[in-house]
């Protein structure tokens, strides 16, 4: 019954967090048992503590490995149906093409977190974790990221600033942020970031 309810709801390589399992018709300790005995057969792989995959067998390795940032990603991000993060920091700003540089801890703002920062490792990643000023949406989590990156772009850009303001010019007109979305995470915006937005000609690039 699990096995096949595991197969259809996440397939193969996506992280499976037993805290989030629910099974209709079976207890939390049903199925903390049925999971390890769906280990034991080799069906389920412990990626970590909590956290189990199906691996797919054959290829170079023998079977698939799942990728730590797919974990990273689901746990504090997104998953098939909603999003509860977003990824800031030196990450997104490489994104932007602000800098080439890769952060050795990548930081995320996210719904599943209450404190105002901790540090976490999820395999051998470390990923710093903070709740949001705002909730994040599906309809909201990009323009919350890019208010972030606004926020720190003196901080991390390596880019003239000229440049840099160029550049996330460039991607807000991609992205087509509206007015109203604005509107509704403006309670989250810090001073300064509502400052840069006016002085960088940012605030007109918003759509009515």
């Amino acid at each position: 019954m699990l096995q096949s309810y595991l197969m259809e709801k996440f397939g193969y390589n996506e992280p499976i967090f037993l805290n989030e399992l629910s099974i209709e018709g079976l207890s939390e300790n049903a199925v903390r048992q049925a999971v390890k005995r769906l280990v034991a057969n080799g069906f389920l792989e412990r990626y970590d503590n909590g956290i189990y995959y199906i691996p797919k067998q054959g290829g170079l390795l023998g079977k698939s490995y799942l990728d730590p940032f797919l974990v990273i990603m689901r746990k504090y991000v997104k998953n098939k149906s909603e999003t509860y993060g977003y990824i800031t920091g030196i990450s997104f700003a490489n994104q932007l093409g602000l800098t080439t540089q890769m952060p050795a801890v990548i930081e995320i703002v996210t719904n599943k977190e209450a404190t105002n920062g901790r540090t976490i490792t999820v395999g051998n990643q470390k990923v710093r974790i903070k709740k949001p000023a705002v909730t994040v949406s599906d309809n909201n989590a990009e323009l919350l990221q890019l208010l972030d990156g606004i926020g720190q772009t003196e901080k991390y850009t390596e880019l003239p600033l000229d440049e840099a303001i160029e550049t996330i010019l460039s991607y807000m007109k991609q992205k087509r942020f509206t007015k109203e979305q604005l509107s509704e995470v403006s309670s989250g915006l810090t001073g300064a970031t509502a400052k840069k937005l006016i002085e960088w000609g940012m605030i007109y690039e918003f759509a009515s």
